[in-house]
């Protein structure tokens, strides 16, 4: 029985890498982007992760589908607890199209209707396990899960965590060695409000970022800002050093009912290491499965054959 008794939407951001206008328009301004297929390709991740929803979390409330393109043929968009948001609708108009996620992430806040604590994913992340809203929420407050990493400018990804890092030390004074835990988050409606207000300068400089820039802030910022006003609370793993990330593992793989909250690993690395299927078959809460440059074709079938091993049964979500 949880001790949160608030409704609890969920947010996705989806692109559909089959919808050939959608990809036309991007193409204008996404041409210098890397690893740009592995980021839209459609491998009807969408589809599994609300199969998982209604399997282990039936009681998240609505959820939203935020978009710039059509949806997938499968999706049932007459459920009733299913809404679709366009881009449109939340962000304004000077800086659409957008292909940014860090930008269209930074609005989400704005969907109507939100609850106000919500949870986000994207549409590679998805349930593995029985979970109830207290994973998410302690005391009424988020629940937040980040790693302790050390990180260096050597990717667009990165280097908008170390601009969010900067942003808060120059406010507050505050230093972060902390990253996201690249797994189903949960956020207040009203916390990312407050720190776009506060911020305002910061985030409006990178706004008009169609796509990924080096001055992007990451949606970690959210978290930074929560934390550095009491707002949520925390669990974090430490990848600090090899020593300490092996041991991370070692506990999630010999304890998974108390330490293997959430895991994360791409499409190709979960059919070629080992140990990396073997701690996802021990059904982590949380999981993410990433597509990447070095995914195969061969990948993507073994990939949605697991997929359906694990989720075999249609959801209403689906027609």
């Amino acid at each position: 029985m949880s001790t949160y008794d608030h409704p609890i939407d969920l947010v996705y951001l989806y692109v559909n890498g089959n919808d050939e206008e959608f990809l036309a328009k991007r193409s204008q301004y996404a041409k210098d982007q890397i690893n740009g297929v592995c980021r839209i390709r459609d491998n009807k991740e969408l589809m599994y992760s609300l199969r998982s929803v209604e399997k282990y979390a039936p009681w998240i409330n609505n959820i939203y589908i935020v978009t710039d393109s059509s949806m997938p043929d499968w999706l049932n968009t007459d459920h009733p607890k299913l809404h679709i948001v366009q881009n449109e609708e939340i962000m304004p108009s000077d800086i659409l199209p957008c292909y940014n996620s860090n930008v269209i992430e930074a609005h989400l806040w704005r969907i109507p209707n939100l609850s106000e604590i919500f949870l986000y994913a994207n549409d590679d992340m998805l349930f593995c396990n029985d979970v109830t809203p207290d994973f998410f929420v302690k005391d009424g407050k988020p629940l937040v899960r980040m790693r302790r990493q050390h990180i260096g400018p050597n990717s667009y990804y990165f280097k908008a965590i170390i601009n969010s890092r900067k942003v808060l030390f120059d406010y507050y004074g505050k230093e972060f060695d902390l990253v996201p835990w690249h797994n189903i988050d949960v956020y207040t409606k009203t916390g990312m409000k407050n720190c776009v207000q506060e911020f305002q300068k910061e985030f409006n400089a990178f706004f008009h970022n169609r796509v990924r820039k080096t001055n992007d802030l990451q949606r970690v910022i959210f978290h930074y800002y929560f934390l550095s006003n009491e707002a949520c609370e925390l669990i974090t793993h430490d990848w600090t050093s090899f020593v300490k990330h092996f041991f991370d593992y070692c506990r999630m793989y010999l304890f998974p009912s108390r330490y293997l909250d959430g895991f994360f690993t791409t499409t190709h690395e979960l059919f070629h290491i080992s140990l990396f299927k073997r701690l996802y078959m021990k059904h982590p809460v949380c999981a993410c499965i990433n597509d990447s440059e070095n995914t195969t074709e061969e990948d993507i079938i073994k990939y949605k054959n697991f997929m359906e091993t694990l989720f075999p049964e249609k959801s209403s979500f689906e027609k």
